[in-house]
């Protein structure tokens, strides 16, 4: 159940990717139900991937502080057309990583929750929903899903956003940049502790700085009470700290996933 619930959450988000954020004229209050569906490898460097399909919610508030749109979720300090300062999430689903290869007889790979304050700046559109614009996040990192959650360090990713509105209504969002992220961070995906070395997958240590490059594609429209969202991401690993870790197979991955929601309220 546990699972079920992370995997909502996150195609939650997969809409949010995919769409503008809030416009003059729209609704308060927005709700639904859909099905979405998450293709995604263990982990970055992986080539063992899985497959998820869950119904999902689709529920819009945007309120004066706390939204939940479909940027995603989101807590907004401060705002002018130009400038923007809010806090946010992301969830990362990495459920039956007991089954990687690389990774036999190591602790599983837990889903994470990631939370922190994100500077966004419009770089050319007379506001958010539409143009240029730079985000700046940084986020700590939370396992969640078996006992407490743990602290595994932070990341941040520096990003270019493009969104477009076409007039036939689709709804296009495009960005790009690298990540960074903590030792700690590195060290819980890549580290092999000395308990789990062996002839085939020798002792590592992951240090802290480039985590990546990663660029992303997403696009929505709504037809009539019916809301589609589509989205795919492209990450690169080379130049990475771990590259020469045991548990690196390639140095690229896609992500996609794709959300079907009937809007009824």
């Amino acid at each position: 159940m546990i699972f079920l619930r992370l995997l909502t959450v996150c195609l939650v988000g997969l809409v949010g990717s995919a769409a503008l954020a809030q416009v003059p004229g729209e609704k308060r209050w927005e709700a639904g139900i859909g099905l979405g569906g998450l293709s995604a490898p263990d982990y970055k460097g992986s080539k063992s991937y899985r497959q998820y399909i869950a119904p999902i919610p689709y529920v819009v508030y945007r309120g004066p502080v706390i939204r939940t749109d479909r940027d995603g979720v989101r807590g907004d300090f401060w705002r002018t057309d130009r400038l923007e300062l809010n806090a946010s999430m992301a969830l990362s689903v990495t459920p039956d990583t007991d089954k990687n290869e690389l990774r036999q007889g190591m602790p599983e790979l837990l889903s994470t929750l990631e939370v922190g304050p994100a500077l966004n700046i419009n770089l050319t559109g007379q506001h958010f929903s539409e143009g240029l614009a730079l985000t700046v996040p940084i986020r700590a990192v939370f396992t969640v899903g078996d006992g407490a959650p743990e602290y595994i360090g932070f990341t941040s990713a520096p990003s270019l956003v493009y969104r477009l509105a076409h007039g036939d209504g689709w709804k296009w969002s495009m960005r790009a940049g690298p990540v960074f992220a903590s030792g700690r961070y590195h060290d819980y995906y890549y580290s092999v502790k000395p308990a789990y070395a062996n002839s085939e997958r020798p002792e590592y240590e992951a240090g802290s700085g480039y985590n990546g490059f990663n660029g992303q594609l997403a696009l929505s429209r709504r037809f009539s009470d019916y809301w589609y969202a589509f989205y795919v991401r492209y990450s690169n690993i080379q130049g990475a700290g771990f590259l020469d870790s045991p548990l690196i197979e390639t140095e690229h991955n896609v992500t996609a996933g794709f959300a079907v929601s009937w809007v009824f309220l």
